[in-house]
């Protein structure tokens, strides 16, 4: 299968971010990082269909642009770890709303299902390992653990509601992104992981490739009906 030439940015850049963990350049990373979701927002404007569905999406990759960006400052402050959790959360949130919309047919999936206990049940299992070692970011912990739970769960309730190819590409970066942020808390919170900058970058941007390529699967198929 080959690969949209407009994707070629964002998977340059990833990559050059990847090289800089692997052979610990900050240089590298410090120039690679903020230009990861200007390159997918690229990537999305060029490929999607125009839709209203379109200007959460962007919303969604200028906060995930903006976390990014302020998490680069950690070492500086803890403060910036703060307005980079509350960027992302913003994200998740914007991305929640997108997952609600990105259907074809409404139905009653968003109501509480047995199949959404895995999902709770793994947020309490991490929120669980850190809860100790939180201290004052107890609640803002909790409330982000509670919302990219909500975030996996209504991409998981897209199922049958849209085409297997979107449902499956959305449903795998929300999961793959849980793992991401997963390893940045346990990392930061609990016991340092080996190789975490090259971990949670790669699941990152897997993840946000992911949802992202399935939101233009799902536009591009239903371009008139979209985010209506």
């Amino acid at each position: 299968m080959s690969l949209p030439k407009t994707l070629l940015p964002y998977f340059l850049f990833g990559l050059l971010n990847l090289i800089g963990c692997v052979a610990e350049i900050e240089l590298l990373r410090t120039i690679s990082k903020p230009l990861l979701m200007p390159a997918l927002a690229f990537f999305f404007y060029k490929e999607a269909p125009a839709s209203p569905l379109n200007r959460h999406v962007m919303a969604a990759l200028l906060f995930s642009w903006l976390g990014d960006t302020l998490l680069m400052f950690v070492s500086e402050a803890d403060i910036f770890f703060m307005l980079g959790l509350s960027s992302f959360l913003l994200a998740h949130l914007v991305y929640i709303i997108i997952n609600m919309s990105a259907v074809t047919e409404a139905g009653s999936g968003f109501k509480p299902q047995w199949q959404d206990l895995p999902f709770l049940l793994y947020g309490f299992l991490i929120f669980g390992m850190l809860k100790d070692n939180l201290g004052d970011m107890y609640f803002p912990a909790l409330a982000y653990a509670v919302v990219i739970c909500i975030m996996a769960l209504t991409a998981r309730k897209r199922w049958k509601r849209s085409d297997n190819q979107s449902f499956w590409l959305v449903m795998s970066g929300a999961l793959v992104f849980m793992v991401s942020d997963s390893l940045l808390a346990l990392n930061r919170f609990l016991d340092p992981i080996p190789q975490s900058d090259l971990l949670i970058m790669t699941t990152y941007i897997v993840a946000q490739f992911l949802i992202i390529k399935g939101l233009i699967a799902f536009l591009q198929k239903i371009p008139h009906e979209a985010g209506s």
